[in-house]
């Protein structure tokens, strides 16, 4: 799918931008673990169905970005192992530094970083200076 010209995420998208991106963190250390120790150990249905539930909802939020045709979900069926779990996290780590790249801007005069919304657009903090909105984290 193509990126949406102009397309900014919603403030609630910010929110849940910032739950995932834990989550997937959290989840990211259990893989790195897992696999050193059996890097080829297949995963459970449990787990593919825990894994999913972080990556489903980020794919979805990443459906206009540029990192979108790269984002695969686990297939219960493929028999997925530890070091396959590493790796697609690792592309879902990556999309969430590029959404963040794109999304949030240096403020000069500020030095802070706000994040552009469509209910808080580049050309709103020039019209607002009191408001400073999301900072980045």
């Amino acid at each position: 799918m193509k990126k949406v010209k102009n397309h900014m995420p919603s403030e609630k998208e910010i929110l849940e931008y910032f739950l995932l991106k834990d989550m997937l963190h959290a989840q990211r250390k259990e893989f790195d673990l897992l696999s050193k120790k059996k890097n080829d150990g297949h995963l459970n249905p449990m787990k593919i169905k825990m894994i999913n539930r972080v990556l489903e909802p980020l794919n979805k939020l990443f459906k206009n970005e540029p990192s979108y045709p790269f984002l695969d979900l686990l297939i219960e069926e493929d028999l997925a192992t530890n070091s396959d779990v590493v790796l697609i996290i690792s592309q879902y780590e990556t999309a969430i530094k590029e959404f963040k790249n794109m999304h949030c801007y240096g403020d000069v005069f500020l030095s802070e970083r706000r994040w552009m919304t469509k209910e808080h657009p580049p050309n709103y903090y020039q019209t607002h200076e009191h408001d400073r909105g999301y900072l980045s984290d």
